[in-house]
């Protein structure tokens, strides 16, 4: 009686477990299809509105794909370039360069992890509070939430995703990095100006002043951060004993290592 009621709970468990990957295998199929229409047709797949955990929720199932197909192709790239390259078993060398091999496949795997489901989504998500920041409340040209700018932003990933394997290809990858972008532009502001309804013109002035302010912002730091480095290195604030001073003397002509090399200032030969 009790291994009667085990084979039919087991059973039940496996019927469930069926049921809930076949749905889940069903709605992965339905996202595919959806992230390739948007990718040649985002007028119309780039007004689906999605709140915050969904939107983010759907990139991480679509990232999924080409996270295997850049570990494939990085990996076929890895192992034909170290077998042109290939260096005699018996040889000395052999051991450091299987060490060398293994690290470029862990090295794939870890930029991989970081590039799809680590640096792609923080980005997004802080470069939707931007927008939402200058959109909304600087330039006042919608009134729409957070999550609608989050939205067009998953969307203009998706030309990043499909072509993202072929970053992993040494000469190839400069398709990657010339058309991504192009395309993920013009899906954002098909995208933005369907998800805040505004004009395509108006979205695409919010993504140019966005660019600039953020260009001005981080001029503006490096150039804070290069005086205080002056400031410090002519003021003394620098400790004479550090790497960094030794490297100072010797660009300037300064110092013991500086004035026996012959280098004057600025770098310069004497």
């Amino acid at each position: 009686m009790r291994d009667h009621e085990l084979t039919d709970g087991k059973a039940s468990f496996l019927n469930l477990l069926s049921g809930v990957v076949t749905v889940e295998c069903m709605s992965y199929t339905k996202e595919l299809k959806f992230f390739w229409n948007l990718l040649w047709n985002p007028g119309v797949g780039s007004k689906r509105q999605m709140d915050v955990g969904g939107a983010l929720k759907l990139y991480y199932m679509l990232a999924v794909l080409p996270f295997i197909a850049y570990l494939v192709i990085g990996g076929l790239a890895v192992s034909v370039g170290y077998s042109v390259n290939a260096i005699d078993s018996n040889t000395v060398f052999a051991p450091i360069f299987a060490m060398v091999k293994s690290f470029s496949y862990v090295s794939l795997f870890w930029n991989g992890i970081v590039l799809f489901f680590i640096a792609l989504p923080i980005g997004i998500i802080v470069d939707a509070v931007i927008y939402q920041i200058i959109g909304r409340f600087f330039l006042k040209m919608w009134n729409g939430d957070y999550s609608k700018t989050l939205t067009a932003l998953v969307y203009s990933l998706f030309p990043v995703l499909l072509l993202a394997w072929l970053n992993a290809i040494p000469v190839v990858n400069t398709i990657f990095i010339v058309l991504a972008p192009i395309w993920s532009i013009v899906i954002f502001v098909i995208a933005m100006s369907a998800q805040q309804k505004i004009a395509r013109l108006n979205a695409l002035i919010i993504m140019l002043v966005k660019s600039i302010l953020v260009f001005l912002v981080v001029f503006l730091l490096g150039l804070a951060l290069l005086s205080s480095f002056a400031y410090a290195l002519t003021s003394g604030l620098v400790p004479a004993g550090t790497a960094f001073m030794h490297w100072y003397n010797i660009s300037q002509g300064t110092g013991p290592i500086g004035s026996q090399w012959g280098i004057g200032p600025q770098g310069m030969i004497k």
